[in-house]
């Protein structure tokens, strides 16, 4: 390379300068100083006091050096696994991952287009197509199965999960009880706690409820993750003018101040645990009162907030790809690929909410497969554009005076194959397309659902969780 070539620069974009930065960092310090949160723990309010945190009743008022400390203590770079034990996800500077939420309390049906309740059976099923899917990289469940009583509806799912694709699995969960039988089931695929521990391919979600209150379920999960070092991600989902500030700036800061309580009381647990930061920042639509996932604000939030974390070195829980749109559509498209750039071009690193649609009540396979080319174009764009001696081609360039064109050149049919090529979209001559891309995405839904064949999963180990499964079964039955 001639002196004066760049490094290859990958694109990126920033929001706030590190000042701005500073100053919603500190307004966030302030909150928790002054106004602070309401902790409904007893065991979290008594840790956080010992450590100079001043509480009055449920208020608890949490000094900055505790949570600069915590910043300190916490890890700056997180691993995640498959269900094979690979380590395939590296949350660190500006990598991104994309992941879906495969399981919603209704599921459009692939093979009738129909609206209804979400079965445990439509998990199985879309497990497949998620473990068929390149480009996505893990799963997060919320925990739906009509066909399954409430209690354990969370477990059965992740069952589901857990024997139908080899991808990490994210999840949320009834209470601390469950969150141990699913730390068992990740412990029995890992082949030990230690294991899980050393190559998780599992983590865990939890929220604050906006504004400034954490639960008491809440904490003791956060404690439970932090003795067991199993990752967490505490992320609230703050409304601008509905439950929290309906300008950005006073929106980050909030959203900020709550993410610190997690990360204060979890890092006074257990220093070194894996956490992960974020926040789904949205607005409420004064017309009609309801949360916006496809809102430009949504985009905007997000992109800054990971300017925040990455400025702190934080790794980033992001957001992308949940939508207004109530079926896969034009808006549907539009939407999603404006979250999958600006999560890319802002360096988000778990990048979840692929595919919901209608403020998260719905999804289908069929988005997800729209997603994963989707996000193959956008994987495409971040990888910049190379600057040496073989790209900029001089000789070729040169040649091209006497040949006229470039197609017989051997630097052509070197370079040739690294051009981005659809899976699904048209680009053929014909005037009309002959399937249209709703009924390609439909048919290989179908295709990969009959087709695919996902490696079974040891069998001690499936034997293993599924008597883990009459346990619950039966508290099922005596409740």
């Amino acid at each position: 390379m001639k002196a004066g070539f760049e490094q290859l620069c990958t694109p990126h974009m920033r929001v706030l300068s590190d000042s701005q930065i500073k100053e919603i960092f500190y307004a966030a310090c302030e909150i928790l100083e002054t106004t602070g949160m309401k902790i409904e723990c007893k065991e979290a309010q008594d840790m956080l006091h010992a450590h100079g945190a001043r509480v009055n009743g449920n208020i608890v008022r949490i000094p900055t050096h505790l949570v600069q400390r915590a910043i300190s203590t916490m890890p700056k770079r997180i691993t995640l696994a498959n269900r094979e034990g690979e380590r395939k996800i590296f949350l660190e500077g500006n990598k991104s991952y994309f992941g879906c939420n495969p399981d919603n309390p209704e599921y459009y049906d692939p093979y009738t287009g129909e609206r209804r309740p979400m079965t445990s059976k439509d998990g199985a099923d879309i497990a497949k197509v998620i473990d068929y899917l390149p480009n996505i990289d893990f799963v997060l469940n919320a925990c739906f199965s009509a066909d399954v009583h409430e209690d354990v509806a969370d477990r059965v799912i992740i069952r589901q999960m857990m024997f139908n694709m080899r991808k990490t699995i994210g999840f949320s969960c009834k209470d601390v009880d469950t969150l141990q039988d699913i730390i068992d089931m990740g412990a029995i695929v890992a082949g030990s706690h230690e294991e899980l521990q050393a190559n998780p391919w599992m983590f865990h979600i939890q929220e604050p409820i906006s504004p400034l209150v954490h639960e008491e379920n809440t904490m003791k999960e956060i404690k439970l993750c932090a003795e067991n070092r199993f990752p967490l991600v505490y992320y609230p989902m703050p409304m601008a003018g509905a439950t929290a500030p309906a300008t950005a700036a006073g929106l980050l800061a909030q959203n900020l101040a709550e993410c610190f309580v997690g990360l204060v009381y979890h890092q006074l647990v257990n220093p070194g645990a894996p956490i992960i930061h974020g926040g789904v920042a949205s607005i409420m639509d004064m017309k009609t009162t309801r949360f916006c996932y496809g809102a430009p604000e949504t985009y905007l939030q997000i992109a800054a907030l990971t300017d925040i974390l990455h400025y702190y070195e934080i790794p980033v829980w992001g957001t992308a790809g949940p939508l207004d749109a109530k079926t896969l559509d034009q808006q549907a498209a539009t939407e999603m690929a404006m979250g999958y750039l600006m999560a890319a071009l802002s360096g988000q690193n778990l990048v979840h909410d692929t595919g919901l649609m209608d403020q998260a009540t719905v999804t289908c396979p069929e988005i997800l497969i729209l997603a994963n080319e989707q996000i193959s174009m956008v994987r495409k764009i971040m990888e910049g554009i190379e600057v040496n001696d073989e790209t900029l081609a001089l000789d070729v360039i040169d040649q091209s005076m006497i040949s006229g064109s470039f197609l017989a050149e051997e630097h052509t049919l070197k370079h040739f194959r690294k051009f981005w090529q659809p899976t699904l979209f048209d680009r053929s001559t014909a005037k009309v397309a002959e399937k249209t891309i709703t009924q390609k995405l439909n048919e290989k839904a179908i295709d990969i659902i009959e087709n695919h064949q996902v490696p079974e999963l040891d069998k001690d180990k499936k034997n293993a969780i599924l008597e883990l499964e009459k346990k619950w079964m039966k508290e099922v039955v005596k409740a």
